[in-house]
């Protein structure tokens, strides 16, 4: 037999949340931050950022699907817009976020909480 373990979280860090943070990199960019400004709120490197705006990291074609979409779009702007207004070490949870674009994606072969 050949069994497998995985967590829904495995393939969604590897396919789906680069995409995400590329969208989300682009909104705060966008909105006139900084690349070190986005890289604090988000905890991530400013070259991460970097790659997310140069296009190095996510999928440009998942990335054009999900920025059609405005039930997507909806909630990542709500993530933007807490993101902006968070404190100092505030955890902003984006595993809705998450759920939602691999039900768009149709990548919702495995399950997880957060699915809608």
């Amino acid at each position: 037999m050949n069994r497998k373990i995985i967590a829904p979280c495995e393939v969604a860090v590897r396919d789906v949340i680069p995409v995400i943070k590329m969208i989300i990199v682009e909104r705060l960019y966008s909105q006139g931050l900084s690349q070190l400004q986005i890289a604090s709120l988000m905890g991530i490197s400013s070259a991460e950022v970097n790659y997310y705006l140069k296009g190095k990291r996510g999928n440009e074609e998942e990335k054009k699907k999900l920025e059609e979409d405005e039930e997507f779009m909806d909630l990542v702007n709500a993530v933007v817009r807490k993101l902006i207004r968070s404190t100092d070490g505030e955890i902003i949870n984006i595993c809705p976020l998450c759920s939602l674009a691999r039900k768009k994606l149709k990548k919702n072969d495995y399950s997880c909480p957060y699915d809608i």
